[in-house]
């Protein structure tokens, strides 16, 4: 399903969507619409447990986040989904299923794991399709749950017009018999689950609307003869540089940039300055965002790869100048028409996530790097133009370029009279990927706020149903029956209490389940407008279970905690009891409160307030007895 809205309007929604919804959301739009600014005020004001994750270090290092390798500690190499046998896989290749027989995570990446609540991928348009579907088989798995993701909410962010993953072309040979193309929404999960598209259509970057039109034609491969007439009148072959011009040649390899560069850097007279950046803590010097020794001299034209802080600012990514002069740590930068700036170094950090002792997710800085923001401009490759805006550049269309990159070259720049052509364009060069514009063009647009509203109510069912889950319970017993030293006991009547708790509880998941799916069923042919009817099937449920959950689960535990224990292997099993009887009274608690808010009228008036209400009582972590005394009607002993 895909939808269109004024970026003005569509931030707050999308905010909405996060926040009060479980809906999983493709977030596009072209370069300069305000991508990044969203991903950034998301993260500022959600109270999700979130995680950010992209495809490469540079990448996560500017969202602020981790690497999708690092949290799911993926080897390196491509994922073949399904059942394959090992000969028919070549080097590099793992299938997911192996993949998962092979993760060995820490009691604390589990916890972090089991905890998210909302994972935004940014840049996911380098991402792969392969990829997806084993990040979706793990958290399947960890969290112990088939819902997609294991019921974790995905944001994805990015522009599939920019440049495609990268797949090994033999990997490919044996993923091509699964995907169509390597892109993330050939993902399985994705295809059986499809996500929510919404575009950012206001463009900030480029500034002429003709200019802003014919790169909307080239993105739908609908460029017509006028305008491609119009973008060829910037071609330019015999093109020099005047003096004090900034323009930069975007190339297609990094031999060719690095060539460039290199050459025009020798060409200035006096001395080199080498300017080494400084590594603190934990931090991949493979992935950092400006050279460690950075080689400069006065005159030679720079960029700067990082936007400016604070109230004035006063340079941009891509922003490019010429260094005027450098007395030991200080540079001076010209520009044409302003003042001259005097440049300090910046800090880049790198970061881990981990679960607390209170299950919150939290961000913690491993590393910092600091060096000075700017990297020589005189040229600069496709890939690393990606994201950046240039006021002017020089593009040579007819050499080495592939499809779709004469576009994302194109884009980078503000305006028609910025750009240089040293080569005509024609069409084919122009062509966009048919996967991507037929991925664009599926599902039926629809208003925004009715998505919003059902999706809102959706969640709200989602919430209630958790609070009736039995897999926390079912898990903490998972504990004492993966004790081996408890397991191999010869105790029959121990074995018998265990054998009697297991059945129990599956028994109860079982009705659990029946009563979930009726929940949602009610919401889908009603909404929540009989909250009477809702309330009613909730009160129900929470007397069957609580009077069940006494006689099957608590009671027996009871009678096994009483007696004093004889051993240390007695103390344990006494102990891992009492904990299994903390997991049950707490879910009688939960469901009693999920009841009680139920039951107020006020609440369902207010769809937010409802929302946060279960939403904080799911979150609650109740580790004594005493606080969970409540939440059980009556006791047999």
């Amino acid at each position: 399903m895909s939808t269109a809205a004024p970026s003005n309007e569509i931030f707050d929604k999308v905010i909405s969507f996060i926040e009060y919804t479980n809906q999983s959301i493709f977030l596009t739009g072209k370069a300069g619409t305000g991508k990044t600014t969203l991903l950034r005020k998301i993260k500022e004001t959600t109270a999700k447990k979130t995680v950010i994750v992209a495809p490469t270090g540079v990448a996560a290092m500017n969202a602020k986040g981790v690497t999708i390798n690092s949290l799911f500690q993926l080897p390196p190499g491509s994922f073949f989904p399904g059942d394959v046998s090992l000969a028919s896989l070549r080097a590099g290749v793992v299938s997911i299923k192996n993949l998962l027989t092979e993760l060995n995570y820490s009691r604390e990446r589990k916890s972090l794991l089991t905890e998210l609540e909302l994972m935004i991928i940014d840049e996911v348009s380098m991402v792969r399709c392969d990829v997806i579907d084993a990040v979706d088989a793990i958290l399947r798995m960890v969290r112990k749950n088939d819902a997609p993701f294991g019921g974790v909410q995905l944001l994805l962010i990015g522009d599939l017009f920019q440049l495609p993953p990268v797949t090994k072309r033999e990997d490919w040979d044996l993923l091509s018999k699964v995907y169509p193309s390597p892109y993330f929404f050939e993902a399985t999960v994705v295809k059986q689950h499809p996500l929510l598209q919404v575009e950012l259509k206001t463009v900030f970057r480029q500034t002429e609307p003709e200019f802003v039109e014919i790169l909307n034609d080239i993105r739908n491969n609908q460029i017509g003869e006028a305008r491609l007439a119009i973008l060829n009148q910037r071609f330019d072959p015999d093109f020099k540089q005047e003096e004090g011009s900034n323009h930069i040649i975007i190339t297609s390899h990094n031999a060719e940039a690095n060539a460039v560069n290199n050459e025009k850097l020798d060409e200035l007279e006096g001395q080199d300055y080498i300017f080494e950046g400084q590594v603190d803590g934990t931090l991949n010097v493979q992935n950092l965002p400006v050279e460690q020794s950075l080689r400069l001299k006065i005159g030679a034209q720079v960029m700067f790869i990082k936007n400016d802080t604070g109230e004035n600012r006063k340079f941009y990514n891509g922003k490019i100048g010429k260094i005027k002069s450098i007395a030991g740590e200080e540079i001076y930068i010209s520009f044409p028409d302003e003042e001259d700036l005097l440049l300090e170094r910046a800090s880049w950090q790198s970061f881990e996530y981990k679960a607390n002792e209170n299950q919150a997710i939290v961000q913690q800085q491993v590393g910092e790097f600091y060096q000075f923001p700017i990297k020589l401009a005189w040229a600069v490759t496709i890939h690393k133009s990606q994201g950046l805006t240039f006021d002017s550049a020089i593009i040579d269309a007819g050499n080495s370029f592939v499809s779709g990159q004469v576009y994302v070259a194109l884009s980078r720049v503000r305006t028609l009279n910025g750009l240089i052509l040293r080569s005509k364009i024609n069409k084919e060069s122009l062509r966009s990927n048919l996967e991507v514009l037929n991925y664009m063009n599926t599902g039926n647009e629809g208003a925004l706020s009715e998505l919003l509203s059902s999706a809102q109510e959706r969640y709200i069912i989602h919430l209630f149903t958790n609070v009736f889950s039995f897999q926390e319970v079912i898990e903490s017993l998972n504990t004492v029956t993966s004790d081996h030293e408890i397991m191999k006991s010869n105790d029959a009547e121990l074995r018998s209490v265990i054998g009697n708790l297991n059945r129990s509880e599956e028994a109860l998941q079982d009705v659990s389940s029946r009563f979930q799916s009726q929940l949602r069923q009610l919401q889908k042919d009603s909404g929540l407008k009989d909250h009477k009817t809702i309330h009613a099937r909730i009160e129900a449920a929470f007397n069957y279970f609580s009077k069940e959950i006494n006689l099957q689960v608590i009671n027996p535990l009871n009678k096994q905690i009483r007696g004093k224990p004889k051993s240390k292997s007695d103390q344990k099993l006494v102990h891992l009891f009492q904990q299994h009887r903390l997991a049950a009274e707490n879910k009688l608690y939960k469901m009693r409160t999920a009841t009680e808010i139920a039951a107020e009228a006020s609440n369902w008036e207010d769809p937010h307030l409802l929302m946060k209400k279960i939403h904080e009582l799911l979150k609650k972590k109740m580790n004594t007895p005493a606080a969970a005394q409540n939440a059980t009607t009556i006791q047999l002993f």
